[in-house]
């Protein structure tokens, strides 16, 4: 009965995000090497690189919160197959499946907002407020990296829970290890995040 549940909440990795990663790498290569020297000390930011930026940080907050509450929720689930309660396990993993897929989609409209503000870097002076805001799109788009690692991880770790729920045996380890692998990523998650925040006040006070 619940032996598809994975197979039925299972999204692959969108393929805008990837390509959204190559072009920002482009992006950000093509900066580096560019002779940009502002020839004015007053601040200048274009409009779309702040719209941008307040709807990243929204964004990246939300994504931040749907994977600590999986990682509040991993121990739960695996608490309720040892106390045999295999319907509220299901359900929870069923529920945390849904979760992972929200990350996924907000990682897409993060990385829309992440592209519009690579695109205005090279309009922002000085030049010290624009290498900071070089640093905090960089800093985003490792997190998108991370969090499309941590999904599969977390996929794994769920597909990994559900069979043990269904009978299967000598898969301890394998949870084990796959748990670690997650909070791992979830933690990089956080302080990418935590890294950008830090950066974006840093460029507010230039």
């Amino acid at each position: 009965m619940a032996s598809n549940i994975i197979k039925n909440f299972y999204f692959r990795i969108p393929k805008q995000v990837k390509i959204f990663i190559a072009f920002a790498i482009a992006i950000l290569v093509v900066y580096f090497l560019a002779y940009y020297f502002a020839s004015d000390d007053v601040k200048q930011v274009p409009s779309e690189f702040l719209k941008a930026r307040q709807e990243a940080a929204t964004i990246a907050k939300e994504i931040v919160g749907l994977s600590n509450q999986t990682a509040n929720n991993i121990p739960e689930i695996s608490n309720l197959e040892k106390q045999i309660k295999y319907d509220d396990a299901l359900n929870l993993l069923t529920t945390e499946l849904d979760r992972n897929r929200q990350a996924r989609e907000k990682a897409i409209d993060l990385s829309k907002q992440l592209e519009i503000m690579a695109k205005n870097i090279s309009s922002i002076k000085p030049d010290s407020a624009s290498q900071i805001a070089l640093k905090a799109v960089s800093s985003e788009t490792a997190l998108i990296s991370r969090l499309i690692v941590y999904n599969d991880y977390l996929l794994k770790l769920l597909e990994a829970l559900e069979k043990r729920i269904l009978g299967s045996s000598n898969i301890d380890g394998e949870i084990s290890e796959l748990i670690n692998k997650t909070n791992e990523e979830a933690r990089a998650i956080n302080n990418l995040d935590r890294e950008f925040n830090n950066l974006m006040e840093e460029f507010d006070n230039q």
